[in-house]
């Protein structure tokens, strides 16, 4: 949204900073001069779903609106909170797109309506206890190239507003094949910018859930897109705040997350697996919960590969942790053809492992865990991998 004021910066007129606030976002702001360098600006869409997080919000507004960026909209959807919310929006209404507090059905439910009311080239939604840093979307604007990226992704602060848990700057990476991306990496959220066109295409967050719908719809954009169009930049964009009434601090995470894969390997055909992950998992499965996506054949034998590293990394926590009968039943249920060859490799190193421990043959496990020496094995010495190879037969 273009605003007149921006020009010179929106500091001077926004409503004051509540009393003793200093710093950033409340008595200092993004310089707009540092947009003198563009001649193009990416329209950049924010919303934030919102209730009664009155405490914060003022905060998140204004950490959206001090951004300064002459090409920006910002939409808050309130789920008719009870606490002093409505009338910090109402302050702060002039420079608001849309919001709206009324009674919803949640936190996707809310993104979905938000998103209905953005028309930029950029998309994120804030939580409405989190911030944004200073110049954030001036890195954005610089480094979004919209033709080629679908995503950027920078880091996030992670901080305890009550200091029980370290602050720490959460960078993100992703793997060298789609399969253990799709298996292991959580979406970045507070820091992931999706083109919007490219995140209306995946159709809407499923409304079913309440602690995964982002990680559910990084999923969906994974197995339709791949990784090659996600750029990510070594830079600090956002600030998420961990508190004692942070939906992060509740146990209801695992539960949707894991349901998701039990769906994923239903959808593949892959029915033991599935039995498997609702046997190991027991309550952290949902039952019924169907992933919304309509698999080609290609995905199909992608979804394989993504269960198969589910379950490979699995085994690898369990003989880290000692948990011998769990990592005993991992590698009967999985299936290597659909695994690179490191980890054939090591499924069966941990094969072997496995038979020693049921042997009691600890000594000789410590023989083979030895890390080989530098020279040269003498000849008619067996290798370490022909060991593996007749211990496992």
């Amino acid at each position: 949204m273009n605003y007149a004021g921006s020009a010179k910066g929106l500091l001077k007129i926004l409503p004051a900073p509540p009393r003793g606030k200093k710093g950033w976002p409340w008595t200092t702001e993004t310089d707009p001069r540092i947009y003198d360098r563009q001649s193009t600006f990416p329209k950049i869409s924010i919303m934030t779903p919102s209730y009664n997080q009155g405490e914060f919000i003022e905060q998140t507004i204004r950490s959206v609106l001090l951004q300064n960026h002459p090409n920006f909209e910002y939409v808050i959807i309130d789920g008719g909170s009870t606490d002093k919310t409505f009338e910090i929006i109402k302050k702060y209404e002039p420079w608001i797109k849309y919001w709206v507090s009324e009674k919803d059905k949640g936190q996707s439910n809310a993104i979905n309506k938000g998103i209905l009311k953005c028309d930029g080239d950029i998309f994120n939604w804030i939580n409405s206890d989190d911030y944004y840093y200073p110049e954030c979307f001036r890195i954005l604007a610089e480094n979004f190239d919209l033709k080629k990226d679908h995503i950027v992704v920078g880091n996030y602060r992670f901080f305890d507003d009550a200091g029980e848990r370290s602050e720490r700057i959460i960078d993100f990476r992703l793997r060298d094949s789609l399969e253990e991306t799709i298996a292991y990496v959580l979406i970045n959220q507070p820091s992931t910018f999706f083109r919007l066109d490219i995140l209306k295409s995946l159709g809407e967050l499923d409304e079913r859930l309440s602690y995964v719908m982002d990680q559910d719809i990084w999923k969906k954009y994974l197995f339709r897109f791949g990784q090659n169009n996600i750029k990510i930049l070594d830079k600090d964009l956002t600030h998420f705040r961990f508190h004692s009434q942070s939906k992060t601090s509740q146990f209801y995470f695992n539960n949707e997350y894991i349901s998701i894969f039990h769906s994923i390997a239903l959808k593949a055909g892959m029915n033991k697996q599935a039995d498997f992950i609702k046997r190991v998992y027991e309550k952290d499965v949902t039952d019924n919960f169907d992933f919304k996506y309509d698999f080609s054949k290609d995905e199909i034998r992608l979804a394989k590969k993504v269960i198969n590293n589910f379950i490979y990394l699995k085994a690898r926590n369990s003989y880290t942790s000692e948990n011998y009968d769990l990592l005993s039943s991992c590698l009967e249920i999985i299936e290597t053809r659909w695994l690179n060859e490191k980890q054939k490799d090591y499924v069966l190193k941990l094969k072997v492992k496995s038979k020693l421990i049921k042997y009691k043959l600890s000594s000789v496990l410590k023989l083979i865990s030895r890390k080989p020496k530098k020279d040269k094995p003498k000849k008619g010495s067996k290798s370490g991998t022909s060991l593996f190879k007749i211990l496992i037969t």
